[in-house]
Order: structure tokens, then sequence, then C-alpha cells
């Protein structure tokens, strides 16, 4: 008789299949595409090219597993910080290599991870309430989204 999958390998799975959709969005893209600043019709909005969501989705990535941990471990979760791309993260191999580091952690936090404490309830520092499923199910939507922003930047001339 087969096991069934319990909601943690349906998370777990849910996020490879994202993570691998991202990947794809922007497999073999040329340096000039990965660094084309899309138009704005207001200058003074700096709009993101790809390298700059990649940035972006680790940060978010990496902001949701120490807050989902430290919110099960009773800690105060830290507030979202925004950080802007360094210098060296400048290229499609780095900023894969970036988003396979900062998904390491959370592969690992989630293998220690209670199945009980998905429905678990913390407190944000903004006062805000939220639970640990809905947290890590955002991770998978959140590469997603991106990976279809990333098709839609590549196919702008």
């Amino acid at each position: 008789m087969g096991q069934t999958m319990g909601d943690l390998e349906r998370i777990v799975a849910d996020l490879e299949a994202a993570r691998t959709e991202l990947l794809a969005a922007f497999d073999g893209i040329d340096q000039d595409t990965f660094d084309r600043q899309p138009f704005t019709i207001d200058p003074t909005d700096r709009a993101w090219n790809i390298g700059d969501v990649l940035w972006h989705v680790g940060l978010v990535e990496d902001w949701i597993r120490r807050t989902v941990d430290q919110g099960v471990s009773d800690r105060d979760p830290a507030p979202y910080v925004h950080r802007d791309r360094p210098t060296i993260a400048r290229t499609p191999d780095y900023l894969r290599e970036w988003l396979e580091q900062t998904r390491r952690p959370l592969l690992a936090l989630l293998r220690r991870l209670p199945e009980d404490e998905l429905g678990r309830i913390f407190v944000l520092s903004d006062g805000e309430r939220r639970m640990v499923r809905p947290m890590l199910e955002h991770i998978a939507a959140h590469d997603r989204e991106h990976a279809q922003q990333i098709a839609a930047l590549r196919r702008v001339e």
C-alpha cells in the first residue's frame, strides 16, 4: 500500500517545482538581456532588470525562512530589510548560485520542522499576525510570479 504525501512533503515538492520554473526562466540568457533596464514612463522610477528580480527573490526567501524559524522558536521575527544587490552579483551564474544558497537553509528548516507547526501563528515586527504554512507556500508562488516577470522582461526589446 502506498504512503500518502504529507503537507511538508507537498510544500517541498511545490518549492522544487516553482524553483525549476524560475531557473528555466533565465536559462541560457545573455548578459545584455540580463542587464537590460526596462523602460518606465516615470524617469524617477527605477524598474528592476532580471538580475534585480533574482536578487529580490533570494532576499525574500531568506527573510521568510528566518521569520518562520524565529516564529516557531518563540523569538521575535526581524523585519524585512531590502539590501541592494552587490557588485559581484552581476551574472546569471552568480544569481543562480545565490538562489541555491538561499534554498539550502530553507530545506534544512523544513526537514526539522514538525508538521503541526505549519498551523502556528506568530506576530511579525509590525504587529501583523502570520501563519507558518501560508508563508512557506508564498515562496513557491513568489518564484512563479517572478518567473513570469522574467519571461516578460526577456521578450522586451
